[in-house]
């Protein structure tokens, strides 16, 4: 079976017009039953701050928080993966983050995740 990776590059809380689409990706193709991961790389691992307010703006045109998606995603199976060195620039543990995101991967590691054959990558 085909699996899913959607790695946030560029995702952040300063676009949450933006950010809210791979969520809404990730948890469709999980209610289809698609093994699904998100690989939070760079500031997009600011998105899964347990205590990060700007996770909570809201989003046009549903007017739901981003942080909804978040959810949204995660209560669909979806894993969230989060960059070790992304999280250590920041100063950031797994403690400091969501609860159901707290596993952090090297980048040799999601490189091998999305260099399998039965892997689609969409990169936001």
């Amino acid at each position: 079976m085909t699996s899913l990776v959607l790695q946030l590059w560029q995702t952040s809380a300063a676009a949450p017009q933006l950010a809210a689409t791979p969520f809404m990706w990730a948890a469709s193709a999980a209610a289809m039953d698609w093994p699904v991961e998100i690989h939070a790389l760079g500031a997009s691992v600011e998105l899964f701050v347990r205590d990060n307010a700007a996770r909570h703006q809201v989003v046009a045109p549903l007017n739901r928080p981003l942080s909804a998606y978040i959810e949204d995603a995660t209560r669909s199976g979806v894993k969230v993966f989060l960059c070790s060195t992304a999280m250590r620039d920041r100063g950031l543990v797994p403690e400091d983050m969501l609860e159901e995101c707290q596993s952090v991967l090297g980048m040799v590691t999601m490189l091998e995740r999305v260099a399998q054959p039965d892997t689609t990558v969409l990169t936001y």
